[in-house]
C-alpha cells in the first residue's frame, strides 16, 4: 500500500517552531515501510503550505492513504491539507495524528475530510489501519484508533499499550530532505511523557506521565550511524527533560566515549535535574548547549506552576556557563496568578540570568488543549480570547487573567523588553 505522510506546517516560524526534522513521522515511516508498505514523506515546514506542491506529490505518488501529523498551531493547515486530499480523490483514506488529534480525538475525527485519528503512539496503530483499509480487519479491532461509523457516530477505541522504544526501527531519515533543516540531526532518547504535571503543558495528558528511556547503547549506536552515514557533527536531544534520570545520563556519557569526540550535542532539561558535577561530565563528553525552562522569575508563581526554586535556576545557569555551554533560559507570561508586581519580578530575574551569561527565550503562556489552563480556565480565572488554533503559537496573547488584561500584559512586556533590550514577542 502507498502511504504519504505529511507534516502540517506552522504559519510563522519562530525560535519555538524552528525547522527541524519531524521525528514522529520518520519513526512512523520506518515502521510501516518495514511492514512492507511504500512510503513517502512530505514536510511542509520546509516550504510552508503550498497547495501546488501537495497536488504534484498526490499526482505523482497516487497514495492510497495520507497521514497528516499536526499539533495545535498547525491544525488549521492540517484541515486544509485534508480537504485538498479529498478534493483530489475522495477515495484516499485520510488519517490524522499528533498531539492535537491525540488530545481532541473526537473533535478531529468529526471533521468531514478526516477518516481516522491515531491517538498517542502511532506505529502499530497505523500498521494495523492498513489492514482496515485493505479490508482485512475492522476498525473496532485496532487499539488507539478513533473512527466514524457509516451513520457518523464517533467511536474511540481503547488506547494501545505503550511500546518499548528499543524495539522500534530508527527514524527513516533517508525520506527527509536533511539539507534543508537548521537542526538536521535530532535524536529522541526516550518515549513517553514527563512525570511532572505542569499546568501549562499537555504532555502528561497524552502520555500519562510514563517515561520510557532507550538504552544508552542504542542511543549512541544511532548517533554513530548519523556520524558515519550522514556526516553529523552535532546532534540535539529533543527530550523534554534530558537529565530526568541522572544514572542514565552517566551511563550514556560512558557510552559516548565510543565516539571518540566525533560529535557535539545539546539538550534541554529542568534546573532541578542537574548539578555541577553532572554538567561538567556532560561538557567533557561533547555537550555544548543546554536549555532550561525557567518560566517565571517570581517564586510565588514558580511554586504554583513549576515547583522549582529561583536559586536552583541561578545555580544551573552559573554551572552551565562556567562549563562553557551555550546556556538558554526560557520564560513565559502571564500565569493565572501573575500580577504586575510578579511580572516585574520575572523580568528582573531575566535580567539577572542574562547578566550571568544566559540567552533568553520569551513566549506568551498559551492554554493549549489538554492543559490545566485550558481544561480549568474558569476555575483559574483565565479568559481564553480565541479558539483560532493558528494563533496558538506562543507569540500571540490568546488569554488574559483575573489580574491582568491582555492589553496590560502587552504593555508591560513591551516596556520591560525595551528596558532589557529583548526582542518583543509578537
Amino acid at each position: 500500500m502507498r502511504i504519504l505522510l505529511i507534516n502540517a506546517p506552522v504559519s510563522r516560524l519562530s525560535p519555538h517552531a524552528r525547522v527541524a526534522p519531524p521525528l514522529g513521522i520518520a519513526y512512523l515511516a520506518a515502521h510501516v515501510r518495514d511492514a512492507g508498505h511504500e512510503v513517502e514523506v512530505l514536510d511542509l515546514n520546509i516550504s510552508g503550505y503550498n497547495p501546488r506542491r501537495v497536488a504534484l506529490v498526490l499526482n505523482r505518488f497516487s497514495p492510497q492513504v495520507v497521514g497528516i501529523s499536526t499539533f495545535t498551531e498547525t491544525y488549521p493547515n492540517a484541515r486544509a491539507i485534508a480537504a485538498q486530499v479529498k478534493e483530489h480523490n475522495a477515495g484516499i483514506t485520510v488519517v490524522m495524528g499528533g498531539s492535537h488529534p491525540s488530545i481532541l480525538p473526537a473533535e478531529v475525527a468529526g471533521e468531514p475530510d478526516v477518516d481516522y485519528v491515531v491517538v498517542s503512539e502511532g506505529e502499530e496503530t497505523l500498521e494495523q489501519l492498513m489492514d482496515v483499509v485493505a479490508g482485512l480487519r475492522v476498525p473496532a479491532e485496532v487499539a488507539g484508533l478513533v473512527w466514524k461509523t457509516p451513520t457518523g457516530e464517533i467511536v474511540e477505541n481503547a488506547r494501545r499499550a505503550l511500546l518499548d522504544p528499543d524495539t522500534l526501527s530508527l527514524p527513516a531519515r533517508d525520506l527527509l530532505p536533511l539539507e534543508f533543516y537548521a537542526d538536521a540531526f535530532n535524536v529522541l532518547t526516550a518515549r513517553g511523557g514527563c512525570p511532572y504535571r505542569c499546568p501549562f503543558c499537555s504532555a502528561s495528558h497524552i502520555w500519562s506521565g510514563r517515561h520510557r528511556p532507550r538504552s544508552p547503547k542504542s542511543v549512541v549506536d544511532e548517533i554513530g550511524l548519523l556520524v558515519r552515514d550522514y556526516g553529523a557533527g552535532f546532534v540535539f536531544f529533543v527530550d523534554d527533560i534530558f537529565t530526568l534520570r541522572r544514572d542514565w545520563v552517566v551511563e550514556l556519557m560512558r557510552e559516548m566515549e565510543r565516539l571518540g569526540g566525533a560529535v557535539e550535542w545539546g539538550c534541554g532539561t529542568r534546573v532541578d535535574k542537574v548539578d555541577e558535577e553532572l554538567i561538567a561530565l556532560m561538557a567533557n563528553h561533547g555537550c555544548t548547549g543546554i536549555q532550561y525552562g525557567v518560566e517565571s522569575g517570581s517564586q510565588t508563581i514558580l511554586d504554583s506552576v513549576k515547583g522549582i526554586d529561583k536559586q536552583a535556576a541561578l545555580d544551573a545557569v552559573r554551572w552551565s556557563v562556567a562549563a562553557g555551554l551555550k546556556t538558554t533560559a526560557s520564560f513565559m507570561v502571564p500565569f493565572p496568578d501573575d500580577t504586575e508586581e510578579t511580572l516585574r519580578e520575572t523580568f528582573a530575574f531575566i535580567g539577572q540570568l542574562r547578566d550571568e551569561g544566559a540567552e533568553i527565550l520569551m513566549s506568551y503562556t498559551t492554554p493549549y488543549p489538554g492543559t490545566a489552563f485550558y481544561e480549568q480556565a474558569d476555575e483559574l480565572g483565565i479568559t481564553i480570547l480565541t479558539r483560532d488554533w493558528g494563533e496558538y503559537d506562543a507569540k500571540h496573547l490568546v488569554m488574559e487573567t483575573r489580574h491582568l488584561s491582555a492589553a496590560r500584559v502587552d504593555a508591560i512586556v513591551s516596556e520591560e523588553a525595551a528596558r532589557l533590550g529583548l526582542v518583543k514577542l509578537a
